[in-house]
């Protein structure tokens, strides 16, 4: 029992902000979100799930929105607009996990 654990706990101190990066990069890849606008002009967003980060998740609807303000209306246009923009946000959570772990 007590092995188990101390191998456990060796392999999750193996685990590198890079594996961590990876796996949220799989997940933002298959994101998706949809933006709406209500009768009070406000923009609304929803993912049909989520990168297992609420930043990375939030950053991701503010893309989404952002592109439909500047005029993608079309669900295509929007998802070419948020796609041409999810490696900048994956970059930018990189770095923030960067900071955390020095």
């Amino acid at each position: 029992m007590i092995l188990a654990l101390a191998a456990a706990i060796a392999l999750q101190a193996a685990a590198t902000p890079t594996d961590d990066i990876v796996v949220i990069g799989q997940r933002l890849a298959g994101l998706s979100a949809s933006v709406t606008r209500d009768a009070a002009g406000r923009y609304h967003c929803a993912l049909d799930g989520s990168s297992g980060n609420g930043k990375l998740d939030a950053a991701l609807c503010r893309v989404a929105t952002d592109c439909v303000r500047k005029g993608a209306t079309e669900q295509g246009a929007v998802s070419a607009c948020v796609d041409r923009r999810k490696p900048r946000l994956l970059a930018d959570l990189r770095a923030e996990l960067a900071k955390v772990r020095q």
